[in-house]
């Protein structure tokens, strides 16, 4: 081999290097994992930050949902029957269900536990007091069932008039062990009501049936009023006795 030749091969060949260009240092290294690390933190403080101002924006809402509500003026219930109803027919407006009486036709009635309005029997109604029965503030809650099937039976047996073509349902609000005992809660009543958005126009008894099991002297203490007896007596108070909002059927 001629000096030549040697010389040629050892410029074709590349020198070695202390450190491959293409491999980054531990430096570049360091600085993309904090770099990672960095990113991922952010990532982690906005997804709580979110999540944060989600609750909040759920606590405000319900909270402010609630004062709305709270705040919100309930209908004013009419104590004092109208003797001579305009004509709407209302008698009385928003009356709370204890204050029925025997008789009343009631408008806008969704059930024996929510106030309706007491309108003149011509007016178009949903629903009708049909009848009351009082048990003596001395005797014993005689059990649910026994209870339920006797005022469902009293209820059945209300002769009704037979001048709507509405279809309609008997329902009876009775008291329960819990106001038996602790409100003296004596009354069941029988509400005939509709079953779609049609209404009565007349009254659906000749006269509503009462049946008083109380004794002589808790009826002279405070005797049960009849609608009729309201508008033939609208100066005086009227006096249902007893609730009967706790069950019906």
């Amino acid at each position: 081999m001629t000096p030549a030749d040697y010389q040629q091969n050892s410029e074709s060949e590349s020198p070695l290097s202390a450190e491959d260009p293409s491999t980054p240092s531990r430096r570049e290294i360091r600085q993309r994992r904090e770099r990672r690390s960095r990113r991922t933190s952010w990532i982690i403080f906005f997804t709580v930050l979110i999540v944060v101002l989600g609750i909040v924006t759920f606590f405000v809402y319900s909270f402010s949902s609630s004062n709305n509500d709270n705040g919100a003026e309930a209908p004013t219930e009419t104590t004092t029957r109208n003797p001579s109803p305009g004509i709407d027919g209302i008698i009385a407006a928003n009356v709370a269900p204890e204050n029925f009486l025997p008789g009343d036709c009631l408008a806008n009635y969704t059930d024996a536990s929510q106030p309706a309005d007491i309108v003149e029997c011509s007016s178009p109604h949903n629903a009708q007091l049909i009848g009351r029965r009082l048990y003596s503030g001395d005797m014993t809650y005689p059990g649910e069932e026994e209870l339920r099937e006797s005022s469902e039976a009293f209820c059945a047996d209300i002769p009704l008039l037979e001048n709507t073509q509405a279809t309609y349902s008997i329902n009876t609000s009775r008291p329960s062990d819990y106001t038996w005992e602790t409100e003296a809660d004596r009354r069941v009543d029988c509400i005939v009501s509709t079953n779609d958005e049609t209404n009565f126009s007349e009254s659906l008894v000749e006269e509503p049936v009462v049946d008083d099991q109380r004794s002589e002297e808790e009826q002279a203490e405070n005797p049960i009023q009849t609608a009729d007896d309201a508008a033939a007596n609208p100066e005086a108070e009227a006096s249902p006795t007893a609730t009967a909002d706790a069950e019906e059927s």
